[in-house]
Order: structure tokens, then C-alpha cells, then sequence
């Protein structure tokens, strides 16, 4: 029921002008969505955005992650459009030496400044979640557009961490924040 509930609005979006032509696109963001995605516009207005990654950093060690999100495009005129959707993700993640789960490096008997430190890096472990993401893009220049995209999502299992950049409120249950970036578009 839930779901439908979240598609439903996608498919009665208005089309107000032409959004977005079928091809596609290379997205890099920062914010609660960090990095690089790829955008495919398969039907005229609706785009399928599929996410595959795998980093590694110090402070969390490997992580890897896979999932997509289904959007909406509908156009305020020729260079602006906004869109809304719906996806899934799962991700999993290996303990790093700041993880307060332990790892390498890791001290159980950690007290006093070093577990405060720790627990701004928390290690998640494996997540599945859901978003909702809602943005505005605009052409710039011939292939180019910038965008904004605020997100709403919620885990199904496991935890986010506490410390994200671009998340304005949550809890590692579920939270709401922001993505900025640029697109270009490949046709």
C-alpha cells in the first residue's frame, strides 16, 4: 500500500512542457547523495537513475552499495524542469578503524576523547533504505544543467550514520537532506 502510494503521484505528475528527451546523462553530486550517477531517459519524462558503488576510506573501510531511482520530469519551459521519484538501495559495508564496531585498529576499551571521535564515524554495517527524491534542474550552457535535490529516505534495515553531509535532520532511522550538482547530458 505504502508504495503505491509513492508511485501513484509519479504517474499523474503534469507535463507541462517538454522535460527531458529520451538519452543520457552523467550526474555529479555532493551533498546527502555524494559522487557520480548515471541518468537514462528512457521514455520521454521518465528516467531510470541506477547506482552501483564501491569506496573504501579510513575511517569506514569498504563499502559497497547497489539500487535504483525511477523519476518523473515536468517542465516549467525550455530550460527548467523539475522531478520527483521513488527508489531502493542496499548497502554494505566492512568496519573501519574509527568504527565503533570494531576493526582494524580498534580498541575496545576506548574511552574519553577517542570514543567521541569514533562515534562521529559510525560504521553502519549492511542498509537497505528507501528515497524520495524531489529536485529542480536548469540548463546552463548546451549540455549542461545544475540541479538541487532534496530527499526524504528511510531505512528498511540496518542504520545511517549520524554524520552526513548535506543532511539537514534525521536519525539513523531516516532522514531529510539536500544534494547540489551539475549534469551533463551524453545524447
Amino acid at each position: 500500500m505504502r508504495a503505491s502510494a509513492v508511485a501513484l503521484p509519479l504517474l499523474f505528475l503534469p507535463t507541462l512542457a517538454l522535460a527531458q528527451d529520451r538519452g543520457v546523462a552523467l550526474n555529479m553530486g555532493r551533498g546527502l547523495d555524494n559522487g557520480m550517477s548515471v541518468g537514462w531517459t528512457f521514455k520521454e519524462n521518465w528516467t531510470l537513475r541506477p547506482t552501483l558503488g564501491a569506496g573504501y576510506s579510513q575511517q569506514t573501510g569498504f563499502q559497497a552499495s547497489i539500487g535504483s531511482t525511477v523519476l518523473r520530469s515536468f517542465g516549467f519551459g525550455h530550460r527548467v524542469y523539475g522531478y520527483a521519484g521513488a527508489g531502493i538501495y542496499y548497502g554494505s559495508a566492512n568496519t573501519g578503524a574509527n568504527s565503533p564496531f570494531g576493526g582494524r585498529g580498534q580498541n575496545p576499551a576506548n574511552t574519553g576523547v577517542n570514543s567521541l571521535n569514533n562515534s562521529l564515524y559510525q560504521n553502519p554495517g549492511n542498509i537497505a533504505y528507501v528515497t524520495a527524491p524531489l529536485g529542480l534542474r536548469a540548463r546552463l550552457y548546451g549540455n549542461f544543467e545544475a540541479f538541487a535535490e532534496a530527499a526524504y529516505q528511510k531505512t528498511l534495515s540496518g542504520q545511517f550514520g549520524l554524520n552526513q553531509t548535506g543532511q539537514f535532520s534525521g536519525n539513523g532511522g531516516q532522514r531529510f537532506g539536500a544534494t547540489f550538482g551539475v549534469t551533463m547530458r551524453l545524447e
